[in-house]
């Protein structure tokens, strides 16, 4: 929502991570500098809080940190895009759920959405609660996950995704967040592999995902997979199955029965499967870059991450265990 340009007499920032702006189009936290007040009668504590020094002023000001999520548009005009104290952690990364409802809400099939943080066995997940335009042809989880993935981090991407009537609203109209309802655990019957690549994919994504089995018709990511976990999953297949699976694949081919399928029809049975390089340089055939810069800071990888010319995650990858991406909100 554009708000303008900061008033005469004041400066308006938007910065991230160390207090850098933001370059325009990039959401960051807004401050105001200038002609402010110097602080909260009778509060120290808040005031240090939200009073911070101007490293962009003459020395001694300060600037007042809003708590406000922003960004620059095309026209120099501030656009409000949340607040910072309805932001959740995900495997490191602070996410702004707004930022997620307003993607998903996006998409035609789609009239409203909802984006709640659940925990999971690897610490909070998102899962997006949405209302379908007609509930007789809503999207599936699959063109939900791939429309975010087209548009945001992978590290935004909801874990899960539950179809609605209608959102649940309290006594006097406001969303009732604690009437949201659980995910329900995904599976299929666990119908079981019928050939040995089939039982060896299922025994690796199962052990990934930390589950005493898998079903091939189960989804990985409504099981709690996450881009992070593909990683894992990509390596693993690499080092015991010697076959090179993108990881776009597991988002595009998310059950056993389909990622077999996937590697049939790119190279047969028993080849190793390579697939074309990724559209961004910046991501690694489905999964964002800087997932994987997080995964070596994090220390969740045994060697460096190593991407081929074609996109592809090498070395470095077989032994994951929980990883968390940097906090870029601190």
């Amino acid at each position: 929502m554009p708000i303008g340009r900061p008033l005469g007499g004041t400066r308006g920032y938007v910065l991230g991570p160390g207090l850098r702006p933001a370059p325009p189009g990039v959401t960051g936290e807004l401050y105001v500098a200038g002609a402010i007040a110097r602080g909260y009668r009778h509060r120290p504590g808040f005031t240090a809080e939200r009073f911070v020094a101007d490293p962009f002023g003459p020395p001694g000001q300060r600037m007042y940190r809003t708590g406000d999520l922003a960004r620059w548009n095309a026209q120099g005009q501030l656009e409000i895009a949340g607040r910072t104290d309805t932001q959740v952690k995900i495997r490191g990364f602070r996410v702004e759920p707004a930022e997620v409802e307003t993607t998903l809400a996006a998409h035609p099939g789609v009239t409203n959405a909802v984006i709640s943080a659940r925990p999971g066995p690897d610490g909070n997940r998102l899962v997006a609660y949405v209302v379908p335009t007609d509930p007789g042809n809503a999207p599936d989880d699959r063109k939900l996950r791939r429309f975010v993935a087209d548009r945001l981090p992978d590290y935004m991407i909801p874990a899960a995704f539950v179809l609605l009537e209608r959102l649940p609203l309290t006594p006097n109209g406001k969303l009732d967040r604690a009437a949201l309802p659980a995910p329900r655990r995904a599976t299929s019957g666990h119908r079981t592999p019928r050939t040995e690549r089939e039982r060896a994919l299922a025994e690796l994504v199962a052990s990934t995902l930390r589950r005493d089995r898998v079903g091939i018709d189960d989804d990985f990511f409504a099981l709690g997979g996450h881009s992070l976990l593909a990683v894992r999953l990509v390596g693993r297949i690499r080092a015991e199955l010697g076959l090179e699976v993108p990881l776009r694949a597991v988002f595009e081919a998310p059950t056993v029965a389909r990622l077999t399928d996937y590697l049939a029809a790119r190279g047969g049975p028993d080849a190793s499967v390579r697939d074309e390089a990724a559209d961004d340089g910046d991501r690694a055939d489905g999964v964002d870059r800087a997932d994987l810069d997080g995964l070596a800071e994090g220390g969740g990888l045994d060697g460096p991450v190593v991407v081929d010319g074609q996109g592809h995650v090498l070395d470095g990858l077989v032994e994951v265990d929980q990883v968390a991406g940097p906090d870029v909100g601190a």
